[in-house]
């Protein structure tokens, strides 16, 4: 393509040169010697000008072509596969932010009780030490599957969202992470479902506020869109912006400064009177588990309040915990007290306990715990927890 500009630039200065050689004839006049050095310099230079523009345009076509024939049709490819992946739900931004570019796959598992949206190296898609594993399962609240992972020491999402996020940032491997949430379904009691997302990504670091932001998009953006395809009618919260990490046992703060889940729980002469001095809270906000718990001086657990949320809670610990509210009225032995709540959507029910740690209150005694106190503190914690969930507590005789 480039040999035709340059013939059609020859022919033009051929005749320019003719046309030039012509009027000096005609003329009679003897033009210097300069002048026609100058005439040539000139042709020559509009002839490597045009020459350079020839190249220049088939430079770009031969570009074009290589950037298809080095893969950019196959990254275009992947990229459009990625946007329709697992039936259209999955939210393929945030996952291109987390894979940093890596060539994944995608496929749907389906079981009678859940569906699985999980991403992978594209060549690792059946190894268990692949570099990249992400998984975004759901499941109905009222299933049996649905009971998860979930912990009071979870991060909350907030923003309009029941959900919670794990990562320790003292963990070795960075890449590690789960969030979780409750989606309900147009509030009708038990209508909802869970969604879990889990993350193992060699490249990715949820000690990065962004990469934890990033997970949760993926979370809740393919879980809402996949319930949508279910006929859920989705209670959606906002956009997350920002999502803290987990708290550790160790991460204790002193109790006259708490502002988040242990706020309000227990009055600080109480609390002196317990031998309270330090505290382990995450932030306010709806969780499938919600937790405080109060320590001595060094940080040792004295006493933990605990709650828990539809499928947040094992079959086993429900029933556990229904014997225990079933118990005589008066002073329990181990000091441990249930409430329980009335629940619309995905929750269904709740219980909220209060626990001393076993061996850290003096001799264990019965007459170390201050029984009236404790169920006070229940209750206060209770009726917080269960006003964010927009949950009812059960009288209690």
């Amino acid at each position: 393509m480039s040999g035709e500009p340059m013939k059609s630039t020859e022919t033009t200065a051929a005749t320019e040169t003719t046309a030039t050689t012509a009027t000096t004839a005609t003329t009679g006049v003897n033009e210097p010697r300069e002048s026609a050095d100058h005439e040539l310099a000139r042709i020559r230079r509009r002839r490597r000008i045009r020459l350079a523009a020839g190249l220049t345009a088939g430079a770009a076509v031969v570009a074009g072509g290589l950037f298809w024939l080095s893969g950019g049709l196959q990254a275009w490819l992947h990229d459009r596969a990625l946007d329709s992946a697992c039936e259209g739900t999955l939210a393929a931004g945030p996952v291109r932010e987390l894979v940093g570019g890596a060539d994944v796959t995608t496929e749907t598992r389906t079981g009678r009780d859940f569906w699985q949206c999980r991403v992978s190296e594209a060549d690792e898609v059946y190894e268990e030490d692949g570099r990249i594993d992400l998984r975004v399962t759901v499941s109905d609240a009222r299933e049996g599957f649905a009971t998860w992972e979930a912990a009071a020491t979870d991060a909350p999402l907030g923003h309009g969202w029941t959900g919670g996020f794990a990562f320790d940032p003292d963990r070795e491997r960075r890449g590690e992470a789960t969030a979780s949430v409750l989606l309900d379904c147009g509030g009708a009691q038990g209508g909802g479902m869970v969604a879990e997302a889990r993350a193992r990504i060699d490249r990715a670091d949820f000690g990065r506020p962004e990469a934890r932001t990033e997970l949760t998009a993926v979370l809740t953006r393919t879980a809402t869109a996949y319930a949508r395809q279910q006929g859920c009618e989705v209670t959606e919260g906002a956009p997350v912006r920002k999502v803290d990490a987990s708290v550790n046992a160790w991460d204790h703060e002193p109790f006259a400064s708490v502002s988040g889940s242990c706020a309000g729980i227990v009055e600080p002469r109480t609390a002196a009177r317990w031998g309270v001095r330090t505290a382990v809270e995450t932030g306010q906000g709806p969780k499938p588990v919600e937790g405080c718990t109060l320590g001595g001086l060094r940080g040792a657990p004295l006493y933990t309040f605990t709650a828990s949320y539809g499928p947040a809670l094992a079959w086993n610990e429900w029933r556990n915990l229904e014997d225990l509210a079933d118990r005589p009225a008066g002073d329990a032995p181990d000091g441990r007290y249930v409430l329980w709540a009335d629940c619309r959507g995905a929750v269904d029910r709740a219980a909220y306990v209060v626990a001393p740690v076993s061996g850290t209150l003096g001799r264990g005694s019965d007459l170390t715990l201050d029984h009236q106190g404790l169920r006070t503190a229940l209750s206060a914690f209770a009726a917080r927890s269960a006003k964010a969930h927009d949950c009812t507590l059960t009288a209690t005789d």
